[in-house]
């Protein structure tokens, strides 16, 4: 690959920038499977040094991708006259062409869409054929990339963008909320969307690129409230996540105009990665360890958890040179390179998440260096994502469905409630009530653990939330504030109540 003679060039400053640019004129002039490789490597601060990734953001990925012929010869088998209509409308040239897709504008009854298709998918011959070509890599401080973790991670990734089913399901998905997301999402027109087909109506504004190019950091804000909230909220990650493929729409809320690469975080762990989220942010070196781990591998193992707290401790924030970087990006930064340093095979979504925000990282760092304050922004777009989380919560707190869900749940608790009311009755009709002894004071005096007036205000709180919570929609609209504050209270003294009862 050309790189032979790297083997003498440390990796440090200036030095390891020149490492990056050989390492991207190689992956350019291969092409193919190797530039892919170059875009996947872009921001991995977890086998790459600063110098390195910064010559590789300049990766120049130059795609033929489909021509305009073959873009109307799919819609018109795909969608028959609707197909033929759509590709008489369909411009010159496309809007973009990525490694995957290729997209052209057109119209649908005077409203502006985009078409978008995927190309054919990498053979295992040629995929074969790369990691022979890896292999022979002849910089030994490139010996991260050879690593079989990242290229089967790699290979992982490179499916992801395959066929339109995954992306379409994603954005249908994201349909469900309703728009009620921090960010725009494209939305597919299902009748003239199928299996090799897809389009949705354009996702209009200014494109983030310029702004960032201009210095202005308010994007970069939006953009890691984006991926936080795709992370804890959405349960999803974008693994391609590129500056050209968002927007800042009218509104001035963020959009995509396209979903590269979805993949999904496994179910059960959006409190572990809020958790993390926080302890990262915060700088919780155990927390982080912990809920750090549980995201990579999905289960607790207390070995490889010390070993990732020793890693956690030898790992030092890198020093960018000529470059203000973001404290809560270089803790990111810092742990991706101790879980990296375990050796194990982790979720795809874990290492694109913390890609992403070392990309928002450095793009902070730019618009810093073209004027704007030094601002931890990543660190900012923590409290408004986890305030909308809780918005949606309180707000499917007055859903009738969700209502009939917490009823059955509360239900549990009422019997509960019972139980416990059971037994203290049998305690009284004995005379046998438990006692609590206070041998901090004297003189020693003896109490009922389990006031008696406890069980009935308990049963009467439990009463006012399932009224709330089954009826609650059904308020008039001026009384619907009251109502939600009745149920939060409710909730609240629920709980104070049982942590009572013991």
């Amino acid at each position: 690959m050309g790189l032979q003679s790297d083997s003498l060039i440390r990796r440090s400053g200036v030095q390891t920038e020149v490492l990056g640019v050989r390492l991207r004129q190689a992956l350019e002039e291969l092409g193919g499977v190797y530039l892919a490789y170059g875009v996947f490597l872009q921001w991995r601060s977890d086998v790459l040094t600063s110098g390195e990734i910064e010559a590789l953001a300049g990766l120049n990925v130059e795609i033929t991708g489909l021509s305009r012929g073959e873009v109307e010869g799919m819609l018109a088998a795909e969608l028959g006259a609707a197909g033929a209509a759509l590709a008489a409308s369909l411009c010159e040239k496309p809007v973009w062409r990525t490694l995957n897709r290729t997209a052209f504008a057109g119209k649908v009854q005077d409203q502006e869409v985009v078409v978008e298709v995927a190309h054919p998918a990498a053979t295992e011959d040629e995929i074969a054929a790369f990691r022979s070509g890896v292999a022979q890599l002849g910089s030994p401080q490139l010996s991260g990339l050879q690593s079989p973790v990242v290229l089967n991670e790699f290979v992982d990734w490179l499916r992801t963008s395959e066929t339109l089913e995954n992306e379409r399901a994603y954005l249908d998905a994201i349909s469900q909320y309703g728009g009620d997301t921090g960010a725009v999402y494209p939305l597919p027109i299902p009748m003239l969307s199928t299996s090799r087909v897809m389009v949705w109506a354009t996702v209009d504004g200014t494109p983030v690129e310029a702004l960032v190019q201009k210095g202005d950091p308010s994007v970069c804000g939006l953009i890691a409230r984006a991926v936080l909230e795709q992370f804890c909220a959405l349960g999803m990650v974008e693994c391609d996540l590129r500056l050209d493929s968002m927007v800042i729409t009218a509104s001035g809320k963020l959009g995509f105009r396209r979903l590269a690469r979805p993949a999904a975080t496994p179910p059960g762990l959006s409190a572990a990665a809020l958790e993390y989220v926080a302890a990262a942010i915060a700088r919780d070196a155990s927390l982080s360890s912990r809920t750090l781990l549980r995201l990579a591998i999905s289960y607790e193992s207390p070995l490889l958890e010390k070993e990732l707290i020793s890693h956690l401790s030898a790992v030092d924030p890198e020093l960018k040179v000529h470059r203000w970087f973001p404290q809560s990006a270089e803790t990111f930064e810092a742990n991706w390179r101790a879980v990296s340093k375990l050796g194990v095979a982790r979720h795809l979504f874990l290492d694109c998440l913390h890609r992403n925000l070392v990309a928002i990282g450095y793009w902070i760092g730019d618009t810093v260096r073209l004027g704007a304050p030094p601002k931890d922004l990543i660190a900012d777009a923590q409290w408004p994502v986890v305030g909308r989380i809780l918005q949606a919560r309180v707000a499917g707190l007055m859903n009738v469905d969700d209502a009939a869900q917490w009823a059955a749940s509360t239900g549990l608790l009422a019997l509960g409630v019972m139980k416990e009311a059971s037994r203290l009755a049998g305690e009284i009709r004995d005379n046998r009530l438990s006692m609590g002894f206070d041998i901090t004071t004297a003189p020693e005096r003896t109490e009922s653990t389990r006031p008696v007036w406890l069980l009935p205000l308990g049963a009467l709180v439990l009463g006012v939330l399932l009224v709330c919570l089954r009826w609650g929609s059904l308020a008039p609209p001026g009384m619907m504030i009251p109502v939600r504050m009745l149920t939060l209270a409710a909730v609240a003294g629920l709980f104070w109540i049982v942590l009572r009862i013991r």
